[in-house]
């Protein structure tokens, strides 16, 4: 579980790494007005409600690269530069774990 809180105008933590294949439940609440969380790549859109109430996002990281976490909910001047990365880290093939 990795736990994510969006405020005026961050992630934290902006920056989520993680492995290819696998599942990923992330617990995303607000620290102060209504924000969204956005991950096209995975098609993950959710609106995070003022007040502390959290929202529980479940997914498989199912594939390597860099992918932009956006917030989804217009949440004042600052909203444009509200983002953070999702790092996925490609599996190993078996011939690289070897031996």
């Amino acid at each position: 579980m990795i736990e994510v809180v969006a405020k005026r105008f961050a992630f934290e933590p902006a920056r989520i790494e993680v492995s290819e294949g696998e599942r990923i439940r992330l617990v995303v609440t607000s620290a102060d007005g209504v924000h969204g969380i956005a991950i096209k790549k995975f098609r993950i859109d959710k609106s995070v409600p003022r007040g502390g109430t959290p929202v529980t996002i479940d997914f498989v990281a199912s594939a390597p690269g860099e992918f932009p976490v956006l917030c989804s909910e217009y949440c004042g001047n600052g909203h444009d530069d509200m983002t953070g990365m999702l790092v996925v880290a490609a599996r190993k093939s078996r011939q690289e774990s070897c031996c």
